[in-house]
């Protein structure tokens, strides 16, 4: 047992470190690539009910390749301006979905929240998203193809976010995607939920070209500059991606389509499961998401008034946890406003009566406490509040520091040779939910401009993601 411990200490030792390939694990059924390398098939399947009659277009992606006359002279599908791709996602809580060129132009989307439906609940309850999503995703697709002035018959492929995510939920958008290609006869690309994240920043519709920053095909101007927050922009490889999600925290080298180095990722909570969790310690409403709500009360509270550690700072690597830093956070609320009387959170959901933007003011603690003692429990609150956004917050620029000083090492070790081409980075990208905090933006930016890199916030975009992943397959 303990020779083996040491094996897997020196494994996973070895994959954190500079310019080893990590792969990001594929949904079972579809192949991997060479050691290291996470991708998608490089052939893409068309689907058919003729490939198992008994079973129907709702059983796998069919297992019939591509005519080869559509191949290229490297067996791959030629993809340009003319190439025209839907992508459907339906991993989680939205149902969304984009019609996008070969060269990276959204023709149309469209996009179905589910927020109300879960907003009572305080999180996403996967039976209600899966009936969401069934009931949605029709109309959907029809919205995005009609935007884009595009028939169905006329789709080159069809791209759908196979994992990760809610596996129920997901098997709505494949088993659409399947029947559209069934349908109009269409190849199928299954998409990687985190690589979609990343690939989006290469999509894009035209702009100011930047430092770092592909022009789009419309583009007019030449001006430059040092750091990029916008939709219009194309990051061009290689780049540095950070994916922040309620569920996942990922630092990604991307160097090629289908190539990306993983430099670190969540040993326990992601940013934005920690976000969610805090907002509910602190009972603040969270309906409309944790994050939002604790990012408006911490506005209010004093950043250094409670010293949470910063996780992991003897670590030198680039992972993260904020499972500590929730724990502390925790016990400074049963300290300074007592243990919750559920024994978990002082939140029932909806939590207390607050101000339009989202804080508590309660009446119910007023009634409670009196109005002198309520208000000392908000400015507590406020405190915790923005004490921890700002240990979370800085356990990210200290790990993105670090990814982006070990991206560009692994980078030089493969130009050692004289006659190979000088790469570095070219941006540094944060895709995500959490990416909507404004502490984080601002914080992050100012890491890539230290680090003379553009900065690039792709919005979210419905299905956009998972056809940017499929123009990339």
């Amino acid at each position: 047992h303990v020779a083996r411990r040491n094996v897997r200490a020196r494994r996973d030792a070895h994959a954190r470190s500079p310019g080893v390939r990590a792969r990001w694990a594929l949904p079972r059924g579809f192949a991997s690539g060479p050691p290291g390398v996470a991708f998608a098939p490089s052939v893409v399947a068309r689907a058919s009910a003729s490939d198992d009659p008994d079973r129907g277009p709702g059983f796998g992606f069919g297992s019939r390749a591509l005519d080869a006359s559509r191949l290229d002279a490297r067996g791959r599908v030629p993809v340009g301006a003319r190439t025209v791709i839907l992508g459907i996602e339906t991993s989680c809580d939205d149902t969304g979905a984009a019609v996008i060129t070969g060269d990276g132009r959204v023709l149309g989307e469209a996009i179905a929240s589910q927020g109300e439906i879960h907003a009572k609940w305080g999180g996403v309850v996967p039976n209600l998203a899966r009936e969401a999503h069934e009931n949605a995703i029709d109309d959907v697709v029809a919205r995005a193809l009609a935007a884009a002035d595009v028939r169905p018959e006329n789709l080159s492929a069809v791209a759908v976010t196979v994992g990760p995510g809610l596996s129920m939920c997901l098997r709505v958008g494949v088993v659409k995607a399947q029947n559209m290609c069934v349908e109009h006869s269409l190849p199928i690309v299954p998409v990687h939920h985190m690589e979609a994240h990343a690939l989006v920043a290469r999509v894009g519709e035209g702009g100011k070209k930047r430092k770092g920053v592909e022009k789009g095909v419309d583009e007019t101007s030449d001006e430059t500059s040092d750091v990029y927050e916008t939709s219009s922009a194309r990051a061009s490889f290689p780049f540095l991606a950070l994916l922040v999600s309620g569920g996942h925290n990922q630092l990604i080298l991307a160097t090629a389509i289908g190539e990306y180095r993983v430099l670190g990722g969540a040993l326990d909570d992601a940013l934005g499961e920690a976000y969610d969790k805090t907002a509910r310690l602190l009972g603040l409403d969270v309906g409309g998401g944790g994050g939002p709500a604790l990012e408006a009360l911490a506005k209010r509270g004093d950043p250094k008034k409670y010293k949470f550690p910063v996780p992991l700072r003897k670590r030198k690597d680039c992972d993260f946890s904020y499972a500590g830093l929730k724990t502390a956070v925790r016990l400074a609320v049963e300290r300074d406003l007592g243990k919750p009387s559920d024994g978990d959170a002082f939140s029932n959901v909806q939590g207390l009566e607050g101000d339009d933007d989202g804080v508590p003011n309660g009446n119910a603690e007023t009634e409670a406490f009196g109005p002198e003692e309520t208000a000392r429990r908000d400015a507590i609150r406020a405190d915790i509040a923005a004490s921890f956004q700002f240990a979370a917050v800085k356990h990210l620029e200290e790990r993105t520091r670090r990814a982006i000083a070990w991206a560009r090492e692994s980078l030089s070790l493969e130009t050692e040779n004289e006659d190979a081409e000088k790469r570095d980075l070219s941006c540094v990208v944060v895709a995500g939910g959490v990416a909507a905090n404004a502490t984080v933006r601002a914080t992050l930016g100012s890491v890539a401009e230290e680090a003379g890199l553009a900065f690039l916030l792709p919005p979210p975009r419905g299905g956009a993601p998972g056809a940017s992943g499929g123009v990339g397959k």
